[in-house]
């Protein structure tokens, strides 16, 4: 079974916005296991962006990618082919 991600948003001061994630790794051996990853954004951070809803979906991702990596269940970052194996990539 795979850990299921939390996602939680909540407004701070000044117009600043704190973006959380967290997830349950709790097993039987270990009741209570959890791991979390939080980032405060401002909405003028994406003011200069071309498109902010990209920018702002990039900072999404970014933290997806992080917190899935802790918690063991990402994707590797490169492929593993069998030209991997042998040196056939960097």
């Amino acid at each position: 079974m795979k850990p299921l991600l939390q996602w939680a948003c909540r407004e701070l001061n000044n117009g600043w916005v704190m973006i959380g994630v967290d997830v349950d790794l709790s097993t039987p051996q270990e009741p209570e296991c959890m791991l979390g990853l939080r980032r405060a954004v401002h909405p003028f951070q994406f003011d200069e962006a071309e498109n902010p809803v990209i920018a702002f979906e990039k900072v999404i991702s970014e933290m997806d990618k992080q917190i899935r990596r802790g918690a063991g269940v990402g994707a590797p970052d490169h492929s593993v082919s069998r030209a991997c194996a042998f040196g056939g990539a960097l």
